[in-house]
């Protein structure tokens, strides 16, 4: 297997490169001529190349090529407006151990599992109870914001921590989702210790949930790659997390055969999943009307920028700037810089 990287490409240079295949889209040139869009995975960066000269996505999966193949690939590093761009002069499938292909699958840098405990003692926590740490489980007559919180997850666990967090942009590869929530978690139990204002609880459980409807969002393979669901294109995971909530709740209403969880707590935990986008522009439902919603929607955006910077800087050397990020930065776009080592400066 040819381990090159993304990151050792140089503009001007042709690789040959082991990749796995993330993404076929089906183009054409301004001549109308067809071409494939094609996302390739080194297992730390996942890239856009185009493959030209007539091919389709029919011609590939005539030759074993499609969603999730390992390939063997001859890439051209060329520039184009500023950033590298990548042409596939020819591809083949590769055979791979499982371990092989394991290597090209994108993860985080803890275990997906590991990080689900995580976000669940963290939500225990959160309600300073005295709660089991060392498990999932809560009291059947619990009805508080945690017991639902952990209820929700619990349930949903296997997609929770194999999911991607989207289709790009950030968190994207296997496991994205739950990597985003726990670090999340991390940063609103802290925030949560310094502004006493902050109810603790519905704060970290309104963090633990904010993004749970991308479970049904978005449908993640077994190797990391993401794409819409129908009810995702329709609604949306904001709307779908609140929906999660309401089964949720009305699952123990009709249990119980009474009203159980705290219909006003509900609602704000509801408020913080329709808000955290932080405006109409970006998304949001509303806009953040008490402060924890205020400071998840501001958590989230510092992680999701983290995360891109964590990206760009792998990719580059000591002194150099990085291409322009798209995302980063209010304009769209924006240029990071990795600082020198101290010996070199």
């Amino acid at each position: 297997m040819n381990t090159t990287k993304f990151r050792d490409a140089e503009i001007g240079n042709t690789y040959d490169m082991t990749l796995l295949v993330t993404k076929i889209e089906q183009r054409s040139t301004k001549k109308g001529d067809p071409y494939v869009r094609l996302g390739l995975s080194d297992g730390s960066t996942e890239a856009d190349c185009n493959l030209f000269n007539n091919n389709t996505a029919e011609s590939l999966a005539n030759n074993g090529i499609t969603m999730e193949s390992a390939v063997n690939v001859r890439l051209k590093c060329t520039e184009y407006n500023s950033l590298k761009n990548y042409t596939v002069d020819s591809i083949a499938p590769a055979r791979l151990s499982e371990d092989e292909l394991g290597q090209l699958v994108r993860m985080p840098p803890v275990s997906p599992k590991t990080l689900m405990v995580d976000v669940i003692l963290k939500v225990k926590q959160s309600s300073g109870r005295p709660y089991d740490l060392r498990s999932a489980d809560i009291p059947d007559t619990d009805y508080s914001l945690t017991a639902l919180t952990v209820r929700i997850l619990w349930k949903y666990r296997s997609k929770f921590y194999t999911s991607s967090a989207a289709k790009s942009m950030h968190h994207n590869l296997y496991g994205g989702l739950v990597y985003h929530t726990s670090r999340m978690c991390s940063c609103a139990s802290q925030i949560a210790d310094v502004y006493q204002i902050l109810d603790k609880e519905l704060l970290v459980c309104g963090t633990a949930l904010h993004d749970v409807g991308k479970i049904k969002e978005l449908n993640t393979s077994g190797l990391g790659a993401a794409t819409y669901s129908v009810d995702g294109r329709l609604f949306g995971h904001s709307v779908i997390g609140m929906e999660m909530i309401d089964e949720e709740v009305g699952r123990a209403d009709t249990e119980a055969g009474h009203p159980t969880y705290d219909r006003e707590k509900v609602r704000l935990l509801k408020h913080m999943i329709a808000s955290h986008h932080g405006t109409l522009e970006w998304g949001a439902l509303t806009v953040p009307a008490i402060p924890e919603a205020m400071v998840l929607h501001n958590i989230d955006m510092i992680d999701s920028r983290m995360y891109m910077y964590e990206d760009g800087l792998a990719s580059i050397l000591p002194g150099d700037l990085s291409e322009p990020l798209f995302g980063i930065a209010e304009d769209g776009k924006a240029t990071i810089y990795k600082a020198k080592n101290a010996q070199d400066s």
